[in-house]
C-alpha cells in the first residue's frame, strides 16, 4: 500500500509538472483551474499557422474581384494611419485580469436597467448569454439608460483603451474621434452589429476603419468635393435589439448619412421546424469536451489525434425538418410571423432603424451574412481547428447541409427586405471568398480576410452616380 501510494503520488506529480509545462509553453493562466489563454503560445510563430494573418495577402483574391465604377485595384494597399493610443488604463489592466474567463465583461459599462433585472429580479431573458456573465462579475461599471429600457444591454468606456487591445474614443466607439456636428460637405457612414463589426480586439484595424482613406481616395479620383467620417458603433455578443438601441441613442443624434448593418449569427440557431426538441443537448455540446477546458495537455493530445483525422463532416443523426409547406424558401413572405431563427424579432427591430434614420435623415444598409459552412465542406483539422469544433461541436448536431439552408434563408429574407423598403442592399456573402485561411471560425475572420471584408463593403458602398450628381444631400437608395 505504501509503494501503491507513494506511485500515486509520483504520478500526481508528474501529471502536475506536465500540465503547469504544457500551460507555460501554450499561454495559458498557470494557477487559474480552467484554462484561461494570457498570452500567444511560445511553441510556434503565429506566421507558421497556415491561416492569413498579414492583411495585404488577401490582395491575391481583389485581383480576381469585381470593383465598383471609378475604383482601382492598387488602393487595396492603402491602410488607415494608426492612431496614438496611449498606455493600457491601470485600473482597467487590473479589472481585466482578475476576471480569468470573463475578462472582456469586467471592463463593459452596463445597463444599469438590465443589470438590475438580471441581479435583483432574477430575469435573464433579455439576453441569457451576456446575463450568464454579469452574474460572475463581482462589481460593475453602470451607465442609467435614457428611457428605462435594458437596451443596449452594454456599451464601452469612452477614451479608453482596454487590456485587450481596443482603443475607443469619445463616443465610446472602436476608432478614431469625430466631431458632434458633422461639418458641410462631410458623410457619415456608421457601421452596426456584433462582433464581425466590432472586430477582434488586438487586431490593428476593425473592417470599418480600412474603408474610411479608401472612400477618400475614391471622393480625390473622381473630383467629388466630399470628406468621410467612419463610425464603427459594433459590440461583441449584442442582439438586433440592442442593435436598434445603439442607433436610437447612440447615432442618430450624430446624423449618419448611411448605416450598414452587419448581423447574422447571434440570434442564428437552426432549430425551427425540426420534428423533436433538441435544445437541452445542444446546449450541453455548446461547452466543449470537458477535459479540454481545464487542461493544457489534453488540448496537446487532441491537436495530435486531430493530425490524423480527417477534416470532413462527422457522421450525425438526421434531424428531420418539417418546413411549412405554405412557407416560401425561395421567395420568403417578410411579414410572416413563423420564419425561423428569430428573424420576426430581427425584422422588427430594422423597421426601428430604418424609421428612425429616415427621421434623422440617414438611410439604412442591410446586408447579407457570411458563414464558411456548406455540404462537404473538408477543413484541415490542425488549422482549421476553431472551426471544425464550432461547427461540430457548438451546432451538433445540425448538418452542414441543414445550417446551410437556414443561413441562405436567412439572406434571402434580407434582400427581400432591402428590395421591399428599397434600400441599397451590401452583397456580401455571394461575394466573399470560401477559403478556410481567411478565417479564424464559421464567421469571424483573419486579419487578411478582414481587410478583404472592408474591400468588398467597400465596392458596395460606392454610389457613384448619386454622389456625382450632388454631395448634398447624399442618397444611396435603391443602389
Amino acid at each position: 500500500m505504501r509503494r501503491a501510494a507513494l506511485a500515486t503520488a509520483a504520478a500526481a506529480v508528474g501529471c502536475m509538472a506536465a500540465e503547469g509545462a504544457a500551460r507555460v509553453l501554450d499561454g495559458y493562466a498557470l494557477l487559474s483551474i480552467r484554462l484561461v489563454s494570457v498570452r500567444p503560445s511560445l511553441r510556434a510563430p503565429a506566421g507558421e499557422t497556415g491561416k492569413w494573418l498579414d492583411p495585404d495577402q488577401a490582395a491575391s483574391y481583389v485581383a480576381t474581384l469585381a470593383v465598383a465604377a471609378g475604383v482601382e485595384r492598387d488602393w487595396f494597399a492603402i491602410s488607415p494611419v494608426e492612431r496614438p493610443s496611449g498606455p493600457v488604463d491601470p485600473e482597467l489592466d487590473h479589472r481585466y485580469w482578475r476576471s480569468p474567463g470573463f475578462e472582456l465583461p469586467s471592463v463593459y459599462e452596463w445597463n444599469l436597467r438590465f443589470a438590475r433585472d438580471v441581479v435583483c429580479q432574477g430575469d435573464a431573458s433579455t439576453h441569457p448569454y451576456l446575463a450568464a456573465q454579469l452574474r460572475r462579475l463581482k462589481d460593475l461599471f453602470l451607465f442609467d439608460p435614457l428611457d428605462a429600457s435594458p437596451y443596449p444591454t452594454y456599451r464601452f468606456l469612452r477614451n479608453a483603451h482596454y487590456p485587450s487591445g481596443l482603443v475607443t474614443n469619445a463616443f465610446g466607439w472602436r476608432g478614431p474621434d469625430i466631431p458632434l456636428n458633422k461639418p458641410a460637405g462631410r458623410v457619415r457612414i456608421a457601421f452596426v452589429g456584433a462582433s464581425t463589426t466590432a472586430g477582434a480586439h488586438a487586431d490593428r484595424f476593425s473592417y470599418p476603419e480600412y474603408i474610411g482613406p479608401w472612400l477618400q481616395r475614391w471622393a480625390e479620383h473622381r473630383g467629388v468635393a466630399a470628406t468621410f467620417d467612419i463610425v464603427n458603433a459594433g459590440r461583441e455578443g449584442i442582439l438586433s435589439t440592442s442593435i436598434a438601441a445603439i442607433v436610437r441613442d447612440e447615432l442618430t443624434p450624430v446624423k449618419p448619412d448611411v448605416v450598414v448593418y452587419y448581423e447574422g449569427t447571434n440570434q442564428f440557431w437552426p432549430n425551427d421546424f425540426t420534428v423533436r426538441p433538441l435544445v437541452p443537448l445542444l446546449r450541453r455540446m455548446d461547452v466543449g469536451p470537458f477535459f479540454e477546458r481545464y487542461s493544457a495537455v489534453a488540448v496537446r493530445v487532441r491537436n495530435a489525434l486531430d493530425r490524423g483525422r480527417s477534416g470532413g463532416e462527422p457522421h450525425k443523426p438526421p434531424v428531420p425538418v418539417g418546413w411549412p409547406s405554405d412557407l416560401s424558401e425561395s421567395d420568403p413572405p417578410i411579414d410572416d410571423s413563423r420564419l425561423p431563427v428569430q428573424l420576426p424579432v430581427i425584422l422588427k427591430d430594422l423597421d426601428d432603424i430604418r424609421a428612425r434614420l429616415h427621421a434623422s435623415g440617414g438611410e439604412l444598409m442591410p446586408s447579407s451574412f457570411m458563414w464558411l459552412v456548406y455540404p462537404n465542406l473538408v477543413l484541415d483539422r490542425q488549422r482549421d481547428r476553431m472551426i471544425f469544433q464550432e461547427l461540430n461541436d457548438r451546432y451538433w448536431p445540425f448538418s452542414y447541409a441543414q445550417m446551410r439552408r437556414f443561413i441562405d434563408f436567412e439572406n434571402r429574407v434580407w434582400r427581400k427586405y432591402a428590395r421591399v423598403h428599397n434600400l441599397a442592399f451590401n452583397e456580401f456573402a455571394d461575394v466573399y471568398p470560401r477559403d478556410p485561411r481567411l478565417f479564424v471560425d464559421s464567421v469571424h475572420m483573419t486579419p487578411a480576410g478582414v481587410k478583404l471584408q472592408a474591400w468588398i463593403v467597400f465596392q458596395n458602398l460606392v454610389p457613384v452616380d448619386e454622389i456625382r450628381r450632388s454631395c448634398q444631400p447624399i442618397s444611396i437608395t435603391g443602389g
